[in-house]
């Protein structure tokens, strides 16, 4: 879970080449670099603190091994094609989860 809500913040607000795999902005297809481009306007708009624990975990992530990446990646790509329910009860678990509460 942990992982998860590390990558969905680094999808949210992590550079454009580093959101991508480090894939070259050539490489993106169009809808790629437009939210590549979206993200990396979000990421330059939060405060510096908030722009260093995001590379901070975005450096962990680096770290882990390739195919830990791509779980990830796939996680993250699963939990976009929820629809806004789904979501909402995956959010709700995951903070009942974290905050250590039963169901």
């Amino acid at each position: 879970m942990r992982r998860l809500v590390l990558l969905l913040a680094l999808a949210l607000a992590v550079p454009a080449a580093a959101q991508w795999g480090g894939r070259p902005w050539h490489q993106l297809t169009p809808e790629e670099q437009q939210r590549a481009w979206q993200n990396y306007q979000r990421y330059q708009q939060l405060p510096q603190q908030r722009q260093q624990m995001l590379e901070r975990r975005y450096r962990q992530f680096q770290a882990l091994p390739p195919q830990e990446q791509q779980r990830l990646r796939q996680n993250y790509d699963a939990y976009r094609g929820l629809d806004p329910g789904q979501k909402r009860q995956f959010d709700e678990k995951y903070h009942r989860w974290k905050s250590g509460r039963p169901r």
